[in-house]
């Protein structure tokens, strides 16, 4: 098989190629923002990527073009946002792109800041509340703690929590600036703590708009609800889930408390320790209704997503079910009828100070102890905080240490469930 007979490959290869295209769109940005160059070089070095003929639909790069064409004092050219009720913008709106057909969270928030900035600079008021409703969404999908919920279209194999932090804080002290609203202050604020950099672009943009304004931006807060993406995000205040059957290499959900929590959890192809196979492979679009074969419910004591969606580096789909009721919450995966089972697993990465086994061993974090055997109950633990995770179906169960830090989602063990030897189900209870 050559790389162009898999359309997988197609699409990540383009979605690679449009990553290197925004970092020299990011890199002249910083020129200009920081006069390191002279306006006459910035102008040619524009022209030159421009002739790399990307279409507007790409709507990151193109609302960097238009900025940096504001910036060098020419001509902008035509920028029209597009995205869905709920505040959701797909980065590709034309389809070509997998990977940036879903709100990646750092560069959705990205957008969203150059739509306010190039708003206000513009006077263009589709584009200043385009980017109000971009922060509005992004807010929603922050846990009880106010911190994102990493398993939501991250890419598992380019995923930095650093910089997610970076461009939320960026995001929210914007729509901060222009609305008035302390609801984005204090989202700012939070992010602020866990990877702002000062020297970085985020903070050059930042300058772009006053602290202050003359007129703030009203904003309502009503919100489109999560189903036109196909997730689900529930939170109280002592936990919050988040499930999703959207994603290309990124999860389909999490579980925070406070010091603990299932960072992420996917099925995955072995080996564990290379992210390429992690995740689920089903997109999103803006001409047309998806997931309108879902069940979506959500009351204030009880929620259930169930849906299908395909696994990243498998042939096969999965049909994945969220239930809470009765202060239990149930995680149901069934793996499409006649597909091959080997090398693959529900893995969950886990943050905690210790894994309790069974009851009777327990695992601690920085260190180097392994599971390898049967399903058995689990008691993730920090301090008093616990998290108990009861296998349903019976797999071979595999615990590997990870190193926390800005790897795995900082997480500090690998729980694998098998689906070899003919299991079709994975099932388990979470509380």
């Amino acid at each position: 098989m050559t790389v162009l007979d898999n359309p997988q490959s197609i699409s990540r290869l383009l979605t690679e190629e449009v990553d290197q295209y925004l970092l020299l769109l990011r890199d002249l940005v910083w020129r200009v923002l920081e006069g390191a160059e002279d306006p006459a070089g910035l102008k040619k070095r524009l022209g030159q990527l421009l002739k790399q003929g990307y279409p507007a639909e790409f709507q990151l790069p193109h609302a960097y073009l238009v900025l940096l064409q504001y910036l060098l004092k020419l001509e902008p050219s035509l920028i029209e946002p597009r995205q869905m009720p709920s505040g959701a913008a797909c980065l590709d709106a034309l389809g070509l792109c997998k990977g940036a057909e879903l709100p990646e969270p750092s560069q959705h928030a990205e957008l969203g800041s150059l739509w306010m900035i190039l708003g206000i600079h513009l006077k263009n008021e589709a584009l200043l509340y385009a980017g109000l409703k971009i922060a509005l969404w992004q807010t929603h999908l922050l846990d009880h703690r106010g911190l994102p919920h990493f398993s939501l279209w991250g890419r598992a194999f380019s995923f930095h929590p650093a910089i997610v932090a970076a461009s939320n804080h960026l995001l929210f002290t914007l729509a901060h600036r222009i609305t008035g609203d302390p609801g984005f202050y204090q989202a700012a604020q939070i992010q602020k703590h866990h990877g702002w950099n000062p020297s970085s672009l985020a903070a050059k943009l930042l300058t772009l708009i006053p602290e202050k304004i003359s007129s703030p931006v009203r904003l309502s807060r009503l919100f489109a609800e999560e189903m036109t993406v196909g997730i689900l995000k529930y939170a109280t205040s002592e936990w919050s889930m988040a499930c999703s059957i959207s994603g290309w290499n990124s999860g389909i959900f999490s579980y925070h408390k406070n010091n603990i929590a299932i960072v992420n959890c996917a099925p995955q192809t072995a080996p564990f320790d290379a992210l390429e196979g992690f995740g689920i492979d089903r997109t999103c679009s803006l001409t047309t209704r998806g997931f309108s074969e879902t069940v979506w419910e959500k009351t204030v004591h009880h929620f259930r997503l169930k849906g299908w969606t395909k696994i990243f580096a498998h042939p096969a789909w999965m049909q994945i079910e969220a239930f809470y009721q009765a202060q239990k919450l149930t995680l149901s995966c069934l793996l499409q009828e006649g597909c091959p089972r080997d090398n693959l697993a529900m893995v969950f990465y886990a943050r905690g100070d210790q894994l309790g086994i069974g009851g009777k061993t327990a695992l601690h974090a920085g260190t180097l102890e392994r599971y390898q055997g049967k399903s058995m109950p689990l008691e993730l633990r920090s301090g008093n905080e616990m998290i108990f995770i009861e296998p349903q179906s019976d797999q071979e169960m595999q615990i590997i240490p990870l190193a926390g830090g800005d790897h795995f989602w900082g997480a500090h063990f690998l729980i694998a469930f098998s689906f070899s030897n003919g299991k079709d189900l994975f099932q388990c209870t979470i509380k």
